[in-house]
């Protein structure tokens, strides 16, 4: 054994989003155990629940790095609460392995970014999408920064593709009252509906949604952050929806899915959030045996550049943005479980501004005049 480390894991698990919580959590201890009985190197964890309260995320960082002692942290779910610890992150030096989809747009020094970005899930999304004649759609997502921003690319990927955006409406973080949002839906009539709601307040739209119109005819219904975590929650509502992720439970090889049962029991559905928190451990081991220490960059620089073998299949951390190259798989929801229709055969390289995405068109100027 070359070295013992310690990791910080920081999942909320209770709050809105506890679903994917508790689903990272289980993934990257179950990544910790696998790395300790290969018996290279021993992985410590100290694992800190924010209970879904933002001005926590940044004091357990705090805490973790001055009483850990240690220097790399595997966590959050939302944007807003990993925003919230790169101050900590900054001023502690330490650095965070983030293991979820994200909507782009940022690049820190702190931060390892592991889940996919717009053109990694929501353009080839939308891209497949409109193949289907689609010509209205309406936009909803939680308020806050991932529900803003995707629905905004969205938005402008579906304008530029000729499709008329008849509707947008965001629901508090947590927000189960779903009447306005049904009744806005129904007046327009839309074919598509593009879904950035998480927890809860997903559930409570899709099993409103799914009552209003039992026997079918609802509009298709498309999201960037919908996975196995949600389907027990949502049950026959998520029949037909469909979702993109880096990660299925139909790619994983039997290895890895008799290890899951044999640890979380036969009927645990696992998500693109446990794998990805499982690879980030994997990452995040092979970092510190090829630095032989723990030091941030050091650990950065021994994984970025270069190809890596993981449970998310192939994978490459770009050593400038920080971000991961992934392979988008497009699914839907049919018995309980996601079934993968679109299967890309590489990886797409990250590109979280969207840099080599032709920009929207200007719309025209409405023809005003001033009326007295």
């Amino acid at each position: 054994m070359t070295g013992v480390f310690q990791i910080g894991l920081i999942f909320s698990l209770s709050g809105p989003y506890t679903a994917l919580g508790q689903a990272s959590l289980d993934g990257a201890l179950m990544a910790i155990d696998d790395v300790n009985a290969a018996g290279k190197l021993r992985l410590n964890a100290v694992h800190g629940d924010p209970k879904g309260v933002p001005s926590r995320y940044e004091d357990l960082v705090e805490e973790m790095v001055r009483n850990g002692p240690l220097r790399h942290i595997v966590g959050g779910i939302t944007s807003w609460s990993r925003k919230d610890m790169i101050p900590a992150l900054e001023r502690k030096g330490a650095l965070l392995w983030y293991p979820c989809p994200y909507e782009g747009f940022e690049c820190n020094d702190h931060v390892v970014y592991l889940g996919a970005c717009p053109n990694q899930h929501l353009l080839p999304l939308i891209d497949h999408v409109v193949t289907r004649g689609i010509r209205k759609a309406f936009l909803v997502g939680s308020n806050y920064v991932w529900g803003w921003e995707t629905l905004r690319v969205a938005r402008e990927q579906l304008v530029k593709r000729g499709v008329d955006v008849v509707g947008e409406r965001h629901l508090p973080l947590g927000d189960t009252e779903c009447d306005r949002l049904l009744a806005d839906i129904a007046a327009s009539g839309p074919d598509l509906i593009v879904d950035s709601l998480i927890g809860p307040s997903n559930h409570a739209f899709m099993q409103a949604l799914a009552a209003e119109r039992p026997t079918g005819g609802r509009p298709l219904i498309v999201s960037a952050n919908q996975t196995e975590a949600d389907l027990a929650a949502l049950g026959p509502a998520a029949e037909g929806m469909m979702s993109i992720g880096a990660w299925f439970e139909a790619v994983s090889g039997e290895g890895f899915r008799a290890r899951i049962a044999e640890r979380y029991g036969p009927d645990y559905r696992a998500s693109c959030n446990f794998a990805t928190a499982y690879a980030a451990i994997q990452l995040l081991a092979e970092g510190f045996a090829n630095a032989g220490c723990d030091d941030p960059q050091a650990v950065f620089s021994a994984v970025a550049g270069r190809s890596h073998e993981t449970v998310l299949g192939e994978i490459e951390i770009n050593s400038v943005s920080r971000h991961t190259s992934l392979v988008p798989r497009l699914a839907v929801a049919e018995g309980g479980r996601f079934r993968i229709i679109v299967d890309q055969d590489h990886a797409i390289a990250p590109d979280p501004y969207l840099t080599n995405v032709a920009p929207a068109p200007a719309r025209r100027a409405p023809n005003l005049r001033i009326v007295s």
